[in-house]
């Protein structure tokens, strides 16, 4: 973009990393997400309507879905319906690995894109080494069990 080399869709996702890392940790909103992500029936009791911000965050999370799909047609320059078949895999690893609790109450917008980093790196590296996509599949698992081990480690008492 102008000459730096970056790409706009990098600084579109790292504008998006901000502010929504700014809006999870310093709203209202945020609080009220994190805290229907940590006990649904807590945060009822506290006075937060969770279907409010559950259907909230549905709708954001669906423009966002939308945004991705557009960049994703761009970058192709086609639309492809089975262009992200698999990456739900990579997605869960990401966020896994970048801190989120599959129990919910704990994570963050930069912890979930440092897991984006790391996962990419990963299948990056594993196919410059030749590894074939059900072998990548299964390393990435393999990953996620681990990073889930780590986190119900970590959460003990």
């Amino acid at each position: 973009m102008g000459g730096s080399g970056v790409s706009a869709s990098i600084l579109m996702a790292l504008l998006l990393v901000v502010a929504f890392e700014f809006v999870l940790r310093s709203t209202i909103f945020g609080r009220q997400i994190v805290a229907v992500g940590s006990n649904e029936s807590a945060a009822a009791v506290s006075g937060i309507d969770p279907r409010r911000v559950r259907c909230t965050v549905l709708i954001v999370s669906g423009l966002l879905a939308g945004l991705g799909g557009l960049m994703n047609s761009a970058y192709l320059g086609s639309a492809d319906p089975n262009a992200g078949v698999g990456l739900e895999l990579s997605a869960i690893a990401a966020a896994v690995i970048g801190g989120t609790s599959l129990m919910g109450g704990r994570g963050s917008v930069i912890g979930a894109f440092v897991g984006v980093l790391i996962v990419s790196v990963l299948q990056i590296g594993l196919a410059q080494i030749g590894i074939t996509e059900p072998t990548k599949r299964v390393i990435t698992g393999a990953v996620i069990i681990l990073a889930v081990i780590l986190d119900r480690w970590r959460a003990k008492p």
